[in-house]
């Protein structure tokens, strides 16, 4: 069987292009059997490997024990080695992210940033079964077409030789060529998803159709191109649409009324942050003509807006500045200050100037997104809320995240590039003058 085994990544490496003879590479080693025998197999096939090891600091006198055993592994064969340790707890802290995930994420950085230098080439250890676990997890999890394919065989510059090998004849090879390997007590937790399916959904599988594990391994590449070819057919729903200056896209209804408007609406919606069943809810939202209808994520908002999907993206987090005062303004704010005489003032200016009576404004002054009971005083003296104005403007709903307000500590000053606070508004008896320009976009009419 080990013989079996290195002609098959043999084959792997060659029917994909992984790999030139005697090229050198960059070996992703945990201590586990499958890194282990990954770097045994790619040293037997000629290629000079560098050991990378990433210490996830998780497990504490064990991930010790795991760093220690590559380093010495890797000293008593002459293969260059480097070693690194990354903060997944802090990063969990600040991101919110699983355990998992967030090492993952970590890991991949680090490796992606090995590949910058000689060798350009990283090989992980994944094998054909957790093609298969990633698959079956993505289908639990509802993942759209992007998923059918499993782990790629190259993704940048991520190779994965093993690909093709079944996981009982990896610890064949190990056990014919005593490879030494590191056990994780975490890969026996039923405390993960991956783990319960490897444990008990498998073999339940293997129970039910004996042969199951061989028959989707198969099928896997089939489902990658099929997973391709739903890539190529969604990508056509955007097809010489272009993004505005902020990212927003606007998609007309009839992209998604071909024979297949879930893989166009699951190709537009990859890497938003979506559910896939959100798809459903946004295509029947379309065919109901519900304007207005919206769809939020973490990182995009969806809007139904007459005969068009209106898609657009979030920013990390409410963008606002502080002004301590007028020759203060910050340089990255879409707004500029300069005091003026109050013969300077000039309506023709139009809606993007506020002209203000410098005696009624109090600096400091806070640039930001308009938020929900923000109320703007109006010439009468009464107010009304910003929300208001909008809708009476029938501003749409995605332009509305895109409005500014500019005020000090006690009230809204300018409706940026709108309307002026009308108790702040400069008059003829004013006699020092606060000129506004706004530089952001508007949304007034």
């Amino acid at each position: 069987m080990p013989c079996v085994m290195l002609e098959r990544v043999r084959d792997t490496i060659l029917a994909n292009g992984l790999l030139r003879p005697g090229e050198p590479v960059w070996v992703a080693v945990s201590g586990g059997v499958d890194s282990m025998v990954l770097l045994h197999v790619l040293r037997s096939m000629g290629h000079p490997c560098h050991v990378a090891h990433v210490d996830h600091g998780l497990r504490g006198a064990e991930s010790d024990a795991d760093r220690a055993f590559v380093q010495a592994h890797c000293i008593r064969l002459g293969v260059p080695f480097v070693v690194h340790r990354v903060d997944v707890k802090g990063r969990v802290s600040t991101t919110g992210e699983s355990t998992q995930m967030a090492a993952r994420e970590l890991r991949l950085a680090w490796l992606k940033q090995r590949a910058l230098a000689d060798p350009h080439l990283v090989a992980t250890a994944h094998h054909a079964d957790d093609v298969i676990e990633t698959f079956l997890i993505g289908l639990l999890q509802g993942m759209g077409a992007k998923g059918w394919g499993g782990i790629p065989v190259r993704s940048g510059a991520f190779i994965r030789p093993l690909i093709d090998v079944p996981r009982a004849e990896i610890l064949a090879y190990a056990r014919a060529h005593d490879i030494t390997w590191r056990e994780d007590a975490s890969n026996a937790s039923d405390a993960y998803l991956r783990n319960r399916v490897r444990h008990e959904l498998l073999p339940l599988m293997e129970t039910l159709r004996p042969g199951a594990r061989k028959a989707m391994g198969r099928n896997m590449r089939l489902f990658g191109e099929l997973g391709a070819l739903a890539a190529e057919h969604g990508a056509n729903a955007t097809e010489d649409l272009r993004p505005e200056a902020d990212g927003t896209l606007r998609i007309p209804f009839d992209r998604f009324a071909g024979t297949a408007p879930r893989l166009s609406l699951h190709h537009v919606l990859r890497g938003l942050g979506f559910h896939p069943d959100r798809a459903d809810d946004m295509l029947k939202a379309m065919r109901m003509g519900h304007t207005g209808a919206w769809f939020p994520s973490d990182t995009a908002d969806v809007f139904v807006d007459r005969e068009q999907l209106v898609i657009a993206p979030r920013a990390a987090q409410e963008r606002q500045w502080n002004i301590p005062s007028a020759d203060a303004v910050p340089a990255d704010a879409p707004l500029r200050i300069r005091i003026v005489p109050a013969a300077d003032i000039d309506p023709a200016q139009g809606p993007g100037t506020a002209w203000l009576d410098a005696d009624r404004v109090t600096f400091p002054l806070v640039l930001r997104p308009w938020r929900a009971g923000d109320r703007l005083q109006l010439g009468g003296g009464g107010t009304k809320l910003v929300s208001d104005i909008l809708i009476d403007a029938k501003v749409p709903r995605d332009r509305k995240r895109n409005v500014h307000v500019l005020s000090d500590a006690q009230r809204v000053l300018w409706l940026c590039g709108w309307r002026i606070d009308g108790g702040s508004k400069a008059c003829g008896t004013s006699h020092r003058i606060l000129r506004f320009d706004w530089l952001g976009e508007s949304a007034a009419p």
